[in-house]
This record gives C-alpha cells, sequence and structure tokens, in this order.
C-alpha cells in the first residue's frame, strides 16, 4: 500500500473516532438518561423507554427545594416546540421505543405492548453539573435531580409527583 494511501487512510479512521467521541460529549442528555434509570426498575428488559418532552407538572414552587434556575432550564428545555431527546443508550437495558409510533398507539386508544416509561427532555445547569428531568410510568412521575461528581451523573434526589401519566 503507498504511504500517502495508508496515511489518508489512517487520519480518516481518526477523524471518525473523535466525531463519534465528540457527539456523545457534546450531548451530556444520553449520560443523564442512564444514571437516572440506573437501578430504579427491577424488571428494565420488559419496559420501552421513549423520549417525551413533559415538565412533570412542575413549577418552581412545587421543585422540592431544587434551585429556580435548574427549574427554569427544565422547563424550556421541556416547552412547547421542544425535540425529542436520544435514548438509544438505554437499548441495553430497556427496550427503546418510537415517541411517533407510541403517539399515534395513544391517539388510536391502543396500549403498548409493554409498560412504557416516559423520560423528558434534561434540563441543565449553567454550568452543566446539575441536570433535572422527569420519568413518568404506568404508577406516576418522578423528577429526578442529579449532579456530576468526579464526570459522573448521579441521582442527588427524586421528587414523586401526582401527576396523571398522560399530563404534561
Amino acid at each position: 500500500m503507498k504511504p500517502g494511501l495508508r496515511l489518508a487512510i489512517g487520519l480518516s479512521v481518526t477523524l471518525c473516532v473523535v466525531a463519534a467521541a465528540s457527539v456523545r460529549w457534546l450531548d451530556p442528555e444520553p449520560a443523564v438518561y442512564e444514571a437516572a434509570t440506573n437501578g430504579l426498575v427491577q424488571d428494565a428488559a420488559n419496559i420501552t423507554v421513549v423520549s417525551a418532552p413533559s415538565t412533570c407538572g412542575t413549577t418552581e414552587a412545587n421543585a422540592g427545594g431544587i434551585s429556580a434556575s435548574l427549574v427554569a432550564a427544565f422547563l424550556a428545555a421541556n416547552g412547547p416546540n421542544a425535540s425529542f431527546g436520544n435514548v438509544s443508550i438505554l437499548l441495553s437495558h430497556f427496550g427503546v421505543g418510537d415517541a411517533a409510533q407510541l403517539a399515534a398507539l395513544d391517539a388510536a386508544g391502543i396500549a403498548p405492548p409493554t409498560p412504557v416509561l416516559r423520560m423528558s427532555r434534561v434540563g441543565f445547569s449553567r454550568d452543566n453539573v446539575e441536570a433535572l428531568l422527569c420519568l413518568r410510568g404506568i404508577h406516576g412521575s418522578l423528577l429526578v435531580h442529579l449532579k456530576k461528581v468526579n464526570g459522573q451523573w448521579q441521582v442527588v434526589h427524586r421528587v414523586e409527583r401526582e401527576v396523571a401519566v398522560a399530563a404534561t
């Protein structure tokens, strides 16, 4: 193989590896999803997770002592025009569903084949060391507050919400 071709292939592979690593580094949301669900569910293999923007009915007044700026970031991330998050990192633990297909089933009045855990978008503190998200399942909702400690996301506390599953 010619040295120039070998160099071009080597640079191409290096750029692909760097690009893949950068995407994960630039988007901290999947790592927060993984930390928020770690150890939460006994029979995870029989649960489908989907991204579904939701506020869990949260306001600054009922956020359980979470800072107003973090609550504001969470509410903004789950506003009316919020897109779906990337929950694919949970594929090794849960079934991962398509939010649009799930919405179509809901609209048709058809129950999904497995219980569904809906995960909101994540709101991050300005310095990206705190995160807040909502998990909604068949038994209720949780507001999950996480902090980054030594480079790893850890759950600080969970606030149970008395919000109907279909509500925002």
